[in-house]
């Protein structure tokens, strides 16, 4: 049997040293986006989860110039055509490809956290899962890519650690408040 994403999420935490009493607790108080972004991830294909990742994808594209593009589509992979999600996830890399080839960094990392994000959407919804879409270890690369992407936009260094600790800080409360946003609109997400 596999460990839940709440069972999970509050064990990535304690590993760090940090103690939260349960799941909500963790959403209201981490400053930590991996592990949050983790447990939707794992949850998928919970579509509160996927909703969720459309609203963080959304707010973070408004500060992030050029990278509106990716957030749509992002947003397309959860129509109900058979393997949609997979032709998103293609989409995603070639809109990475291109921001490359366009000297645009700050959309080309969000583009590849985009793509992190549908590639594990795309396998749990077609049940096609295995090592190279583990949504924890994708929920990871995804995280470090956004914050390379907030980064960029702000034209700082990439390997600028004050930098990318902020970024995170501030990804996480964009998070926070996108799963609030879904929440109001479908009760019921939570442990």
């Amino acid at each position: 049997m596999t460990e839940s994403p709440s069972t999970r999420l509050l064990f990535i935490f304690q590993q760090s040293g940090i103690h939260f009493e349960s799941v909500e607790d963790a959403w209201r108080r981490a400053e930590h986006l991996y592990p949050l972004l983790g447990w939707l991830t794992a949850s998928f294909p919970d579509a509160r989860a996927f909703e969720t990742c459309v609203e963080w994808l959304r707010l973070c594209a408004a500060r992030i110039k050029g990278s509106e593009p990716a957030a749509a589509l992002f947003a397309r992979a959860r129509s109900g055509a058979p393997r949609q999600a997979h032709v998103v996830a293609g989409g995603l890399v070639d809109l990475r490809n291109e921001n490359i080839l366009a000297r645009r960094p700050a959309a080309a990392a969000f583009a590849d956290a985009a793509n992190h994000l549908c590639e594990v959407w795309a396998a749990v919804t077609t049940d096609e899962r295995d090592a190279e879409t583990e949504p924890w270890a994708r929920a990871k690369a995804a995280s470090a890519a956004m914050v390379t992407a907030w980064v960029y936009q702000q034209e700082l260094e990439e390997q600028d650690k004050e930098a990318r600790s902020r970024a995170r800080v501030e990804l996480t409360q964009l998070l926070r408040a996108a799963r609030e946003t879904v929440a109001q609109v479908t009760p019921g997400m939570g442990t």
